[in-house]
């Protein structure tokens, strides 16, 4: 028989700790950048060589093509070692494989009986019950095999209840890690995001603790009010979209915002309403109008908005009124975090109007609010005016365009184990 040796990547020390752990259940909590999927990356991959029978999964697909670039390099040095990249699968000589699974349709991850189980942002999975009970963990009784759960938290849900039950299970083992305990992350760039984020997102984020983010992020006090409009850097104007007029529908909302010049954010108006799509134009037209050329008007071009954005761009009473296309990448918490770091350090007005009262009973309530659309209409103004969204499209431009171009902690360092 052939041995082969395979030289692993230099791991830190709470790295090592969790893989010389020799209990069958591990739950590991920690950090962003701590380096979880990095040690996900190579336990899948050495235990696929050695003949087992391995699945990485996440929470969907292209979550998972992080960890499926990771282990394509590892599994590079690996003579042998066959990739298919329409299944995501890496087969050894040996009869080893490992496959990135996706756990969105739990029934999906039926029938097959492994070795070793790895489920990725563990905190994120959506019926993550469903997948482990009925799916996951029947795959590990066959071939005894093991599983480990790795994930930043997410306030006290599923990945909590597991993370609890570990500590008082003897075959399983927990474990806590700040992002601060992977040594090669700079301390300085950890205190720098505890600045520039919420203090219940920096715990929650870096130092991988259990917290509530449900109804605690925005606070009523943390909003000032004015009577008169300030001098700002710029005006933007962005329109969450919905066409109904349902009774549980979502708003139609429009949020101008701007910033002023000591970093300040001012939200002078916000419109919304339930509106059938001819009456949302005609009001998306004359409030425009009304805003005038010194407000960028946005509109998000994914989905089915793109193809309002359409609509919005061949409307000939908006012609001669800036209006841009906005790329939205990430998820609803994540845009609204650079305003709630303002937030909380009162640097966020509201222009005092009738439309405060609904505004604030919907802000203070997010993420658990039935609407959200007010808050992600502040949060594509916001981003309008970092910089980050599509250049103007132009009078004429608009007048030529047939379909819209895609424009393109500091503290002590911790960490605790528990195993009985």
């Amino acid at each position: 028989m052939t041995q082969m040796t395979l030289r692993l990547p230099k791991l830190h020390e709470g790295q090592r700790d969790v893989w010389n752990d020799d209990a069958r259940f591990i739950v590991l909590d920690a950090g962003r950048r701590w380096g979880k999927s990095r040690l996900g990356a190579l336990i899948c991959t050495t235990e696929a060589a050695q003949g087992r029978r391995v699945w990485w999964v996440w929470p969907n697909y292209p979550n998972g093509a992080v960890g499926w670039r990771m282990v394509k390099r590892l599994a590079g040095r690996i003579p042998g070692a066959e990739v298919r990249e329409v299944e995501r699968t890496i087969t050894f000589p040996n009869g080893g494989y490992l496959q990135i699974k996706s756990a969105d349709k739990p029934d999906a991850l039926r029938g097959e009986g492994l070795d070793w189980l790895i489920v990725d942002e563990a905190a994120h999975i959506r019926k993550f019950d469903e997948a482990w009970e009925q799916s996951l963990r029947p795959a590990l009784s066959d071939r005894q095999g093991r599983a480990m759960f790795i994930s930043t938290p997410k306030g006290f849900n599923h990945f909590y209840d597991l993370y609890r039950a570990a500590q008082d299970n003897d075959d399983w083992a927990a474990y806590q890690f700040p992002t601060l305990t992977n040594p090669f992350i700079n301390p300085a760039e950890i205190e720098s995001a505890r600045g520039d984020i919420p203090e219940l997102v920096f715990r929650q984020e870096y130092l991988a603790e259990f917290v509530q983010l449900a109804g605690a992020l925005f606070k009523r006090e943390y909003f000032q009010y004015s009577d008169d409009l300030p001098f700002v850097n710029g005006w933007a104007r962005f329109w969450d979209l919905a066409a109904s007029t349902k009774a549980h529908a979502s708003y139609t909302v429009g949020a101008k915002v701007g910033v002023t010049s000591s970093g300040g954010i001012f939200v002078a108006n916000v419109v919304r309403g339930r509106w059938e799509w001819p009456d949302a134009l005609r009001i998306i037209a004359e409030t425009a109008r009304s805003d005038g050329t010194g407000v960028t008007q946005g509109v998000e071009d994914v989905g089915t908005q793109k193809g309002m954005f359409q609509l919005l761009m061949n409307e000939p009473s908006l012609v001669g009124l800036p209006i841009r296309p906005v790329t939205v990448q990430t998820d609803k918490m994540t845009r609204a975090m650079p305003w709630l770091a303002r937030a909380e350090q009162g640097k966020v007005t509201l222009m005092r109007a009738p439309w405060n009262a609904a505004f604030l009973d919907e802000v203070c309530g997010f993420p658990e609010t039935e609407h959200d659309d007010q808050v992600d209409a502040v949060s594509g103004a916001v981003q309008m005016l970092a910089g980050s969204s599509a250049p103007l499209v132009s009078a004429a431009e608009r007048a030529q365009l047939v379909a819209p171009s895609r424009w393109t902690e500091q503290t002590k360092p911790r960490w605790k184990r528990t195993k009985r």
